[in-house]
């Protein structure tokens, strides 16, 4: 069998297998085609901390959620995996809403101000 070498469907497979394909953050349904494309994994643990890597601290995300909050800093120690999502669910959500309203005014009406 070939080994990938991607998250979708090498390092970070088990992990979006163990959520079943639902972005723990706005819950898209990676099951749906095309979201599945847009899948990856969350770190909830920053760069260096011991356990970044444990599967426990590691969620299905979108692209989107999974990169909202990149540059927040985050209160981790001695959190659980669901309290480090319960603590960043509200920022990404946050940050989903002011892109969905630039959208709305910006792109869904056209540059123009047009609809469509």
């Amino acid at each position: 069998m070939k080994k990938f070498d991607d998250a979708l469907r090498g390092y970070a497979a088990a992990i979006l297998q163990r959520d079943d394909w639902v972005c723990r953050y706005c819950g898209l349904d990676g099951k749906q085609w095309p979201n599945w494309l847009y899948f990856s994994e969350d770190h909830l643990l920053p760069p260096g901390h011991p356990a970044r890597d444990d599967q426990r601290f590691r969620v299905a995300a979108c692209r989107f959620c999974n990169e909202a909050a990149n540059r927040t800093q985050w209160d981790v120690e001695g959190k659980s995996p669901e309290e480090l999502v319960t603590q960043k669910r509200p920022v990404v959500l946050a940050r989903r809403e002011e892109y969905r309203r630039y959208f709305d005014e910006h792109v869904g009406k056209g540059i123009d101000g047009q609809e469509g």
